[in-house]
């Protein structure tokens, strides 16, 4: 499970203990330079992220048969290039970004040699998505990494070939829609399911149609066992 940028593995947790309890093993990652401080964050970039991603996955499928990639926002660019890279059982891919609700992000290249930090507007009310402890200010310097991520995820997304699972909510205000139909129609998967929520947010593990979306996901992975292993012997599968 990869978080977003500049979150944490907090935004994993409600699924990640439901995810347990069906009896996988789960590995939720915190990304360099995050859960600390965006003074920390701001030393880093998008290869020490995945630096991170990739090594956390080696040490997991020394441990496991198989493994399924879960990656929301940035943590699913991430999730897709580790998917183009080693082999995966699947993918889940939450509110990818290859499009942006605003334009602004463009100008993230010039404002770094001038603004250090982004800060963010105070939430008047206190609601679930608070749990992803997410920074309250963003480095620019990291913005400017993540567009080049972008760029370099969709070079390699014909290389992704697993059963990919693609969740995108209707009202985020940072994802363009429009990026869940493109990675839908870039993936060279032949098992794509694209699925919208109409009332969700960015933080759709943490909106008010997770549980929806935990059991969307959960049947997903469950598909794909029964997939490779067979009904009858999906009881003894490891």
């Amino acid at each position: 499970m990869i978080h977003g940028f500049t979150g944490s593995p907090s935004e994993f947790r409600r699924i990640g203990y439901i995810l347990r309890d069906e009896g996988y093993t789960i590995q939720a990652l915190r990304l360099p330079g995050h859960g600390t401080s965006p003074e920390d964050m701001r030393r880093t970039g998008w290869t020490d992220w995945y630096g991170h991603v990739l090594e956390s996955y080696d040490e997991l499928a020394a441990r496991c048969k198989r493994v399924v990639i879960m990656g929301h926002s940035m943590g699913g660019l991430l999730a897709l290039k580790l998917g183009g890279e080693r082999a995966a059982a699947g993918i889940i891919s939450l509110a990818t970004p290859f499009f942006f609700t605003t334009r602004k992000l463009a100008l993230a290249g010039v404002m770094q040699y001038v603004l250090p930090y982004i800060e963010k507007k105070p939430k008047k009310i206190s609601t679930l998505l608070d749990e992803s402890c997410a920074y309250t200010k963003t480095p620019i310097r990291c913005v400017v990494s993540l567009r080049k991520l972008v760029k370099e995820v969709k070079k390699l997304l014909p290389r992704v070939d697993a059963p990919i699972w693609i969740g995108q909510g209707n009202k985020d205000g940072i994802v363009h829609p429009s990026s869940a139909v493109y990675l839908r129609n870039s993936v060279g998967s032949q098992v794509t399911k694209l699925h919208f929520y109409k009332e969700s947010s960015h933080g759709l593990l943490l909106d008010q149609e997770r549980e929806q979306i935990y059991a969307d996901i959960s049947a997903f992975i469950l598909s794909q066992q029964v997939a490779y292993y067979g009904v009858r012997d999906l009881r003894t599968a490891d």
